[in-house]
């Protein structure tokens, strides 16, 4: 007994701690990264941003490759952070906010576009700059590896210019012409790199002799640049770093002076191009570039790998293998020996039971036991009655079917023999539960999952006949067992008839005018079909179970009470 339970806790917790994140949690994940451009101050102040893993690579069209969480989180969200404790205009706006457009997950791979405007303060004005993202997360939900591309930033700029041109002239003490844009612009340009430099680059650090210096570096050594040119030698390169210098100015301070450091320089762009800088592609996890355990297979190989990480899973997928119905099944074994093993300890009339009465008394454990939980989790989803779906309560309703379907199929083989009444009352509600899942699979209406949290209900309200039969098939004293008996017949009659009738309501007001699809109608007249013909079973068994009380006072029913009992705490429930 110890072997099994250790086996069990085992596999409970290789079911807890191996489960892949579903990808809900990607997507909270990435509206945490999303998040840390408008919260920039507060991230940068920490210096690591909690997003980013410790070997982060990421690669930004504008800053090319970034390695390490400390340069990711300073080139991301401190740029942003720099350039809103600045008074003067800026080329550069701060994010404050963001709209999905469009968004793919795949495993571990989130694909998304973004609508993310921008502010300039000194206009008061917000431009909107589309942003194309791809992000790779780890096991801990951090990103360990992004590419991102601000998508029509050259017309974002040329539309921009023209309106901050006007604000810049002030701030210079310039005039302001339509034909000296570019120009006021340069001069702007040009005094925010070097007033960063005098500032931060200072000691060892110094990479111009005065501020003039660095002004003529800038205005006459350097072609300006456009934007696609902001990682190359280039004026704009220079100005796009100078936002980061003030983090690390031993690590930033020679991108913006005269050799570029490793940041503004000429790129081939063949190299560029074809250069990849992640340990691991963005289509599918572990198929990548050479270096890892992937080196060497084919082509073909590699696009059957690619298809096995593209797998949904689904409640009809074939070649899935359910790690925590798999330990239900094996709890189910377990609690069924030890319930077998506390019995003939305890219980002297448990053991002068026949091998089929004594299966029988065990099963009545485990129904009252497991009826109960499951009963325990559907209170716990109740908001779903009130149609207030979230996905923590849908999935307690799927937990719910998962236990009253395990428990009948493990009763099914566990039972030396059962009569055809209720063999076919088990294999009817697995069929109902069966349907009711692969409809809501297909239509996905909600109004589905309330159904079957309702029919549910039925099969998780009896624990009082599994209880008065325990005690009638262990002699329990008869002025317990009758009143117990009684009550358990009369309860779950009351139960079955109310949540029947609820479900006919439900199903009338809710589904049976919602038949958008052959689905539709099909669970509706299977519905109907089923109802009927387990409501019948329903209110025999309570019945039966009526008769087993009033024949410890004298033989009543017409059926012999024996192999009544022998099925009233199956046929009686849903």
């Amino acid at each position: 007994m110890r072997t099994f339970l250790a086996g069990a806790a085992s596999l409970a917790l290789l079911s807890i701690t191996c489960r892949a994140h579903q990808p809900y949690a990607y997507l909270n994940a990435f509206h945490s990264f999303i998040e840390g451009f408008i919260l920039a101050d507060k991230i940068i102040t920490s210096a690591n941003s909690p997003v980013f893993s410790d070997d982060c690579v990421g690669r930004v069209d504008l800053f090319n490759t970034i390695t390490g969480a400390q340069s990711n989180t300073e080139y991301l969200y401190g740029v942003f952070s720099s350039v809103a404790q600045l008074n003067t205009t800026q080329l550069i706006g701060v994010p404050i906010g963001a709209g999905i457009q469009s968004l793919a997950i795949q495993g571990n791979i989130v694909s998304a576009s973004i609508s993310m405007p921008m502010f300039y303060r000194t206009l008061a004005y917000t431009l909107p700059v589309q942003i194309d993202l791809w992000l790779s997360f780890n096991d801990r939900l951090k990103v360990q590896s992004y590419d991102i591309t601000f998508r029509r930033l050259p017309e974002a700029l040329a539309y921009l210019i023209p309106r901050l041109a006007p604000e810049m002239s002030k701030e210079l003490n310039r005039t302001y012409t339509a034909s000296n844009v570019s120009d006021l612009v340069s001069l702007q340009v040009a005094r925010d790199i070097c007033t960063v430099s005098e500032k931060y680059c200072t000691g060892d650090n110094q990479q111009y002799s005065s501020y003039d210096s660095c002004a003529q570096f800038v205005l006459h050594n350097l072609t300006f640049g456009q934007i696609w040119q902001a990682d190359q030698n280039t004026g704009i390169c220079r100005y796009l770093q100078k936002n980061v210098v003030a983090f690390r100015p031993d690590e930033y301070c020679a991108n913006i002076g005269p050799s570029g450091g490793s940041t503004c320089i000429d790129h081939d762009y063949v190299n560029a191009t074809t250069d990849f800088p992640f340990a691991s592609n963005l289509v599918t996890v572990d198929s990548s570039s050479p270096g890892n355990d992937t080196r060497g297979l084919s082509e073909k190989t590699i696009d059957e790998l690619t298809k096995i990480s593209l797998e949904v899973i689904y409640p009809t997928t074939v070649a899935f293998y359910s790690i925590p119905t798999i330990v239900y099944f094996f709890l189910l074994y377990v609690n069924g020996k030890f319930s077998e093993a506390v019995l003939r300890h305890f219980s002297k009339v448990f053991c002068s039971l026949s091998h089929e009465h004594q299966r029988n008394t065990v099963t009545y454990v485990l129904n009252t036991f497991w009826t109960l939980v499951a009963l325990i989790v559907q209170l716990i989803a109740f908001p779903v009655l009130l149609e207030r779906y979230t996905m923590f309560n849908i999935d307690l309703v799927h937990v719910a079917t998962i236990l009253v379907s395990g428990l009948y199929i493990f009763e099914l083989t566990y039972r030396p023999t059962m009569r055809w009444p209720l063999i076919i009352h088990h294999i009817c509600t697995l069929l109902a539960i069966i349907f009711l899942q692969v409809v809501l699979q297909v239509t996905s209406h909600p109004a589905i999952a309330t159904a079957g949290l309702i029919w549910l209900f039925q099969a998780t309200t009896e624990q009082s006949v599994f209880v008065g039969l325990f005690m009638y098939r262990l002699k329990y004293p008869k002025s317990i067992v009758k009143p117990t008996l009684q009550f358990a017949a009369v309860q779950s009659f009351i139960f079955k008839i109310g949540f029947a009738t609820y479900l006919v309501v439900w199903w009338g007001i809710k589904l049976a005018s919602y038949h958008a699809t052959n689905f539709d109608v099909a669970l509706s007249t299977v519905l109907v079909i089923l109802i009927s013909l387990l409501m019948t079973t329903q209110i025999y068994g309570s019945y039966t179970v009526w008769c087993v009380a009033k024949s410890m006072d004298r033989y009543r029913c017409s059926e012999a009470i024996e192999p009544a009992i022998t099925e009233v705490d199956s046929t009686s429930r849903h």
